[in-house]
């Protein structure tokens, strides 16, 4: 079995044509990738957990105060929130493309 982490192993595989835009984009242009901050240190996370966000019902805020967070998810909520930090992991089904302009 190949090396998932070797990049030839990445760039020469098929792809569906609804699945280009998951394969090609990584979490660093999400959406839902954001700044969490908290009392002394701010994180890159993924809040794309956090239902407001992910329904889009409430504009996504490039920083997220850790205690809203808190709030909205809990604790566990805010540690998966945490966990999903890589700017270059491979995005999820969930990616939106982040519009800096608007």
């Amino acid at each position: 079995m190949a090396d998932k982490d070797n990049v030839l192993w990445e760039k020469h595989r098929m792809f569906l044509p609804e699945m280009r835009k998951l394969a090609v984009h990584r979490c660093g242009d999400c959406l839902f990738f954001v700044n969490i901050q908290g009392r002394k240190e701010t994180r890159k996370g993924c809040v794309v957990n956090i239902r407001a966000y992910n329904s889009l019902r409430e504009r996504v805020p490039a920083t997220v105060h850790a205690a809203e967070v808190i709030k909205r998810v809990g604790l566990e909520g805010l540690e998966l929130c945490l966990q999903k930090n890589s700017l270059e992991a491979q995005s999820c089904a969930r990616f939106r493309l982040n519009s800096p302009g608007l």
